[in-house]
């Protein structure tokens, strides 16, 4: 700094105040930023940190980068955070409760900003209180906030479009073991039905690898010739609904005329990318905003907040593809 300041023929204190994103002149400001690249400065955000005791790193937990929905959403959440100055910290927890652990761990121990986490492990004791926490998904204590989708209504949105569309026996599909949002998705689909007296079955998997093999064998279990014996189908992603569908394809099941079929997130594996199946649409960049926005509004003092044992419900849409018919209404 001393040298920048030099350079730049201002004081130690402007330059300092400058780096740690204080007001500074405009003038002096662009002194400052003309010596700094003539020096080929860069700022060393570990010393920032323990000067400031917090750093601008955000860390965001996921379970997996391997699906649309997780890629989609860390996109976004990266872009809102940027707006604000901060960056993020991606650690991918391949589902593993003990890999969440250590990202907490090192969360407390790096002094970043905070933490954004579909944390799926019990986590609620190793968060220091001093640092800001945002759960998206699932409640990671009373002294957090979450941001969540309307799972249930997305259930019950999904019976009511297959419905709407003509279907008459519906089936639940998806893989073992059904549990948190999977299983609300679940009960907005069977109440649903059952207000409206439809027939449903449920049918899961076995939790193996190929669970793809248990969705062909009970495809050909309950198919005659062409014909399947249900006519509307929902699962809880757009993984499950995907692999039913084209196993239905395999066998001259047509869809949608036959079979509908309706997943759960819409995620685009790329931003263009055309609808093909259609889903429930969780709203992922509102997702992605509201969980920054509670994050900040927890700095600097997350342990005097207010905010705490908030949830924010936000609403689900359908969204039409190839999979489903249009709504006779």
């Amino acid at each position: 700094m001393n040298d920048v300041a030099r350079i730049a023929g201002v004081s130690r204190g402007s330059v300092s105040n400058y780096i740690n994103g204080q007001k500074t002149r405009p003038d002096t400001q662009i002194k400052i930023e003309k010596a700094i690249k003539a020096l080929n400065y860069v700022p060393n955000a570990t010393a920032r940190a323990l000067k400031t005791s917090r750093s601008n790193y955000v860390i965001f937990i996921i379970p997996t980068v391997n699906t649309p929905f997780f890629s989609e959403l860390s996109y976004h959440v990266q872009l809102e955070l940027k707006k604000f100055g901060y960056k993020m910290i991606l650690c991918n927890s391949n589902s593993e409760p003990t890999e969440e652990l250590e990202y907490i761990q090192m969360a407390n121990t790096q002094k970043v900003a905070g933490i954004i986490t579909m944390s799926y492990a019990d986590v609620a004791d190793l968060v220091s209180p001093n640092i800001a926490l945002v759960s998206i998904e699932k409640k990671v204590s009373d002294n957090f906030p979450m941001v969540i989708s309307d799972n249930y209504q997305g259930g019950k949105l999904a019976a009511q479009k297959l419905h709407d569309s003509g279907a008459k026996h519906l089936l639940f599909a998806s893989k073992s073991p059904i549990k948190d949002i999977s299983s609300v998705r679940q009960q907005g689909f069977v109440d649903y039905c059952t207000e409206n007296n439809l027939t449903y079955d449920t049918f899961l998997s076995r939790d193996i690898p190929n669970f793809i093999d248990d969705f062909r064998d009970f495809i050909l279990e309950n198919k005659s010739d062409h014909a399947f014996k249900y006519d509307g189908v929902f699962s809880d992603s757009d993984e499950y609904a995907n692999a039913f569908w084209h196993i239905l394809l395999q066998y001259d099941i047509n869809v949608p005329a036959d079979v509908q079929i309706i997943g759960f997130d819409a995620a685009r594996t790329y931003q263009r990318q055309p609808t093909f199946l259609s889903a429930i649409r969780q709203p992922i960049e509102k997702i992605a905003s509201e969980a920054v926005t509670r994050l900040l509004l927890q700095l600097p003092h997350p342990e005097q907040h207010s905010q705490k044992n908030s949830v924010t419900v936000l609403p689900v849409t359908f969204q039409q593809g190839v999979t489903t018919k249009t709504d006779r209404h």
